[in-house]
């Protein structure tokens, strides 16, 4: 019976680890909208508040570039801003196609968001 116990409570113990922020977000502030074409992507399509923004990058995965390239429609406008992270100020970008990315010095880290609908309603 123990064996068995471990191995079925194991897999959702190492996914809760997995799930935990390895970095913490903070100060997040909303500074403008980009985009490449008005009549194609409009600032209410990417219109997050300071909080959304905070919200987005703790729901969201961080994953290579490739696996945006390969898997994700990229949108022509984003939302940038500056935020915190473990106290580094930093540059974020949010795509109306909720794919994100955040700047520390020369890193860049990029995040997706499959379950961010709600943010972006």
């Amino acid at each position: 019976m123990e064996i068995v116990f471990k191995l079925v409570y194991l897999p959702a113990f190492l996914l809760l680890v997995s799930c935990v922020p390895l970095q913490r977000i903070s100060d997040v502030y909303v500074e403008d909208f980009q985009t490449e074409d008005i009549n194609v992507c409009k600032p209410s399509d990417v219109d997050l508040s300071n909080y959304e923004v905070e919200k987005f990058f703790s729901k969201s995965r961080k994953v290579e570039y490739k696996i945006i390239h390969d898997h994700y429609n990229v949108a022509p406008c984003y939302l940038e801003g500056v935020l915190k992270v473990s106290g580094k100020a930093c540059d974020w970008k949010i795509q109306a196609s909720s794919i994100g990315s955040i700047k520390c010095n020369d890193e860049v880290n990029y995040y997706v968001c499959d379950s961010c609908e709600d943010l972006f309603n």
